[in-house]
């Protein structure tokens, strides 16, 4: 089956609004929570599926304008049924300046001899921000399913202003691949990535440093920055549940500097404007002394003596 969603938001008077929206069965597309309770725009996708069967395929497209927020969620669990040709998903991301998209989605299980492919690209402009997170699974492990699938392909490419910034590929191929002798995951089943990408990244890893400082029991993760404008972070857990909040607690934490960034910035743009206006009183200000200053050079030095004589009277009896 042939299924797509389209999602297209816009700020108007302040605060992000959906303004276009498409979906087809077995997805929906709703809001999540109050509509007028943030500033931000927050989706859901659902679907009245029990996973992806064979021969699916789904495009999303997700459009944010002009300084529009948009929160995007999944309903649950990405379940890959057993195929014999193949399923697929491709995102199509659009951000335009200023905006700011954050999607995390639930994780992928993919079920015995299931075959998938995800695509995902991402266009942001110079000063677009973005959090993005995948998680996938080993396979169904209380069913003695894990690395029974078939074919796992993700494959994520973000581009910004046009360039191509920043490309991460994973093909696991279990039946053809030496994965657990590889310790590709280390013993865990879990395997999790986020991505921020914004013109301020750098400031952000900095300030992961001192904060990702704590190792956790149930999670190992490691993270680095991929180029100028992009931080990535892997994780590795035998809990789906853990790693998807996991990465939303990493959203909502670069949500928050992001939203401190802009706040910064706003300041400054206040400040300069500010100056500017007030730069002609202060250029005139500073002509009237140079040119009252000269004329006092100009006075007699007799003048200039009884000014000075006058000056030192006055502070004596002062």
């Amino acid at each position: 089956m042939d299924s797509k969603i389209v999602l297209n938001v816009a700020k108007e008077e302040g605060r992000s609004r959906l303004k276009e929206s498409y979906h087809n069965a077995p997805y929906k597309l709703t809001h999540y929570g109050a509509v007028n309770l943030t500033d931000h725009l927050e989706m859901i996708i659902m679907s009245a599926s029990p996973g992806i069967m064979d021969t699916d395929h789904l495009h999303i497209d997700v459009h944010v304008k002009e300084e529009a927020q948009l929160k995007l969620f999944t309903q649950s669990f990405n379940k890959l049924h057993p195929m014999k040709t193949g399923a697929s998903q491709h995102t199509d991301v659009q951000v335009a300046s200023g905006g700011i998209l954050h999607y995390i989605p639930h994780p992928v299980t993919p079920f015995k001899d299931s075959i998938f492919k995800a695509t995902n690209h991402i266009h942001l402009a110079e000063d677009a921000v973005l959090m993005w997170g995948d998680i996938i699974s080993v396979g169904r492990i209380y069913m003695k399913e894990a690395f029974e699938f078939d074919r796992l392909h993700t494959q994520t490419k973000i581009f910004r202003s046009g360039k191509l910034v920043f490309i991460d590929n994973q093909l696991l191929q279990p039946k053809m691949q030496p994965i657990q002798k590889m310790l590709f995951f280390e013993g865990y089943t879990h395997q999790a990535t986020f991505l921020f990408s914004a013109l301020f990244a750098q400031e952000l890893k900095n300030e992961l440093d001192e904060i990702l400082t704590v190792e956790y029991n149930d999670i190992s993760y490691g993270f680095t920055q991929a180029s100028s404008d992009v931080v990535i972070l892997r994780a590795l857990g035998s809990d789906g549940e853990l790693l998807y909040d996991f990465l939303q607690m990493l959203g909502q934490l670069c949500w928050d500097f992001t939203m401190h960034k802009l706040s910064e910035s706003k300041e400054v743009e206040v400040i300069e404007n500010v100056g500017a206006e007030l730069s002609p009183v202060v250029a005139g200000t500073v002509v009237t002394e140079i040119a009252v200053a000269e004329k006092k050079s100009a006075a007699s030095p007799r003048k200039r003596r009884a000014s000075k004589n006058k000056t030192e009277e006055g502070l004596k009896y002062a």
